[in-house]
């Protein structure tokens, strides 16, 4: 048996040290949290509300589905409409969600169903909370509880990471932050949420517009990959700040259907 001549032994050792090797962690250095989480609560307060329209992709359990033409209305992080429309324009399913109650309808159905605290995970795949769904699409969190454990760290390119503690709830927030100038500029560019050590969910943050002096991105990518859940929305046309009808996230007809179909 000849064996391999020198270069190509050689040239074999690089390829496979290429293969198993690591790309370095990019060094972070503790920070104070306080101007970021101030900038973080700024942004969410000049946050007020949404009208969109978005091409939606949600993958559950493997299982796609696509929709080219959704309507997005969000009323702060407190109430929230999603519609989706066929090629007709009719109306393949609404979820409205009024603060308190899930409300849930398919196309071609007179009456709604009333799903509960579990209503997106048998639409959506995910056990997320209807205000952490409404933060996300907006490119925001939640409001941070004053009681909650901070810490921050920075590192290269203005990249920071804010860590949130809260009970048995862990939030990794990662974000873009400039102190410079008279007001320190923040971008959320994603975020993790953990809950007993377990993922529940993570978020990318892409392709930001300023809308009516609001960074909004253009896409938003929620997932778990453990639940092989994962939605996607890139949104097409949005109006930010202006005026939402409070009967938007509502429904009624004349039958009612308790709990998932």
């Amino acid at each position: 048996m000849r064996s391999l001549p020198p270069i190509v032994l050689f040239a074999a050792l690089l390829l496979l040290c290429a293969c198993i090797s690591k790309p370095p962690e990019i060094p972070l250095t503790e920070v104070p949290a306080a101007p970021l989480l101030r900038a973080l609560e700024q942004r969410r307060q000049a946050f007020a509300g949404l009208k969109a329209v978005a091409a939606v992709d949600a993958v559950r359990k493997g299982r796609k589905r696509s929709f080219d033409n959704v309507g997005i209305v969000l009323a702060d992080q407190n109430r929230l409409r999603l519609e989706a429309y066929g090629p007709l324009g009719q109306s393949l399913l609404v979820l409205t969600w009024d603060g308190k109650e899930v409300l849930y309808r398919q196309g071609g159905q007179a009456h709604i169903m009333r799903p509960g605290a579990a209503g997106l995970e048998w639409i959506l795949g995910a056990n997320l909370d209807m205000q952490e769904l409404c933060a996300a699409l907006a490119g925001n969190i939640p409001e941070v509880p004053a009681t909650a454990g901070i810490a921050a760290s920075c590192g290269r390119g203005n990249v920071c990471v804010l860590t949130i503690s809260q009970g048995e709830a862990v939030r990794r927030v990662q974000v873009l932050f400039r102190s410079s100038g008279a007001e320190p500029e923040l971008t959320p560019l994603a975020q993790e949420l953990f809950h007993n050590g377990k993922l529940v969910y993570r978020v990318r943050f892409e392709q930001r517009a300023a809308i009516a002096q609001y960074h909004l991105p253009q896409l938003v990518v929620l997932e778990n990959p453990d639940k092989g859940f994962s939605l996607t929305v890139r949104y097409g046309e949005a109006e930010v700040n202006v005026p939402i009808e409070q009967e938007l996230f509502t429904l009624s007809d004349e039958g009612r259907t308790e709990g998932a179909p």
